[in-house]
């Protein structure tokens, strides 16, 4: 192997090693930052997550109820006001209060080992060959 050889080798062991450091800390770091709003600071993800703050528009029940009476609304407008009023029922269902919070709060965890799981491999492994390597070197 010649010199510039082992350089780039060197260079590349070293460079996919801190990469991977640095995944391995954020995932860490976001894994370590849900688990604490979970457990010790639950009012302070409240806010976090945009999809349980979004809400559908929609029409009030009166108001639903009167466009229902209204002269001339057909079957067909209706029967979508009602499918308008399920659909709503359903969304508070799933996206207000803990179900969404929860449902957010798994998925951010998910992310955070999937980047751990990955990330700390690729460390080790990378950074046993620079020492390796470099051990080789001194000897």
């Amino acid at each position: 192997m010649t010199k510039t050889t082992k350089i780039i080798r060197t260079i590349y062991l070293y460079t996919v090693a801190l990469i991977s450091l640095v995944f391995l800390a954020v995932g860490i770091g976001n894994f370590v930052n849900t688990g604490l709003k979970s457990i010790f600071f639950k009012e302070a993800e409240k806010k976090d997550y945009s999809s349980c703050n979004n809400q559908p528009y929609f029409v009030s029940t009166i108001d639903a109820q009167g466009l229902k009476q209204t002269p001339g609304t057909t079957a067909d407008q209706k029967t979508q006001i009602d499918n308008l009023l399920t659909d709503y029922e359903n969304w508070k269902k799933d996206n207000v209060g803990d179900t969404c919070i929860v449902a957010e709060r798994q998925k951010k965890l998910v992310d955070s080992a999937t980047m751990i799981i990955i990330a700390l491999p690729l460390y080790l492994f990378h950074w046993s060959m620079a020492r390796k390597e470099k051990q080789e070197v001194e000897s």
